[in-house]
């Protein structure tokens, strides 16, 4: 059948913006709300802040044992930002990928560009908040950083929002407005699920060679 087919290989769906732009409660509304989707949990060499917990909201790895997975192969993208690596471990994601199910990876533009030139199907979607004075709020009001951190992430922020080009799709998530985001988000993976890739046409090919 057409649709067997089609649904072999899973889709990933990869979601970059700069810290402030509310990407992470993005991605937890959409996967709230389509709880098909497999959300891949980063593995990073950052010590855990309060209240998290490894395996759920990060893997925690030593610089030791990241920096072995990069040279075995172990990772689809990774980056280092600052002292850290971050990843996306391949035996987090390959089980989910090639079983079907669709894949959400949130993840920094250096990640998102390695990904891209491996041409996995894969759609990308950036977000942003209204204006960058509004995301300068946002960090400002988290009172999670100094202020020479905060000027490091701003200027992070500016060099991110570059990359917008190479991204399929742009969502603006407003204040007080992640529900609205995250239906944009949930609009743009049922049409992908919907284009025609290869997958599909070598069905269709393969039915119609068929004897009658």
């Amino acid at each position: 059948m057409w649709n067997e087919q089609l649904s072999r290989q899973g889709l990933f769906i990869v979601i970059s913006g700069p810290s402030g732009s509310g990407k992470t409660s993005v991605v937890r509304a959409v996967c709230e709300a389509d709880t098909t989707l497999t959300h891949s949990i980063s593995a990073t060499t950052r010590p855990p802040r309060p209240g998290e917990i490894d395996e759920v909201n990060y893997h925690f790895l030593s610089s030791s044992a990241f920096e072995e997975l990069i040279q075995r192969g172990g990772f689809l993208e990774w980056t280092k930002y600052g002292d850290h690596y971050y990843g996306t471990l391949k035996s987090v994601v390959k089980p989910a990928i090639t079983s079907g199910r669709d894949v959400i990876l949130e993840i920094d533009v250096h990640g998102a560009m390695q990904l891209k030139a491996l041409a996995l199907r894969s759609v990308f979607i950036f977000i942003l908040p209204p204006s960058f004075a509004l995301l300068e709020k946002r960090l400002r009001n988290r009172k999670t950083e100094s202020d020479p951190e905060l000027q490091r992430r701003l200027l992070r922020a500016k060099s991110e929002i570059v990359y917008i080009k190479n991204y399929d799709y742009c969502v603006i998530n407003p204040d007080n407005g992640v529900e609205e985001a995250a239906q944009q988000i949930l609009h743009i993976i049922s049409a992908e699920r919907c284009r025609i890739n290869h997958q599909l046409l070598e069905s269709i090919s393969h039915e119609f060679s068929r004897p009658y």
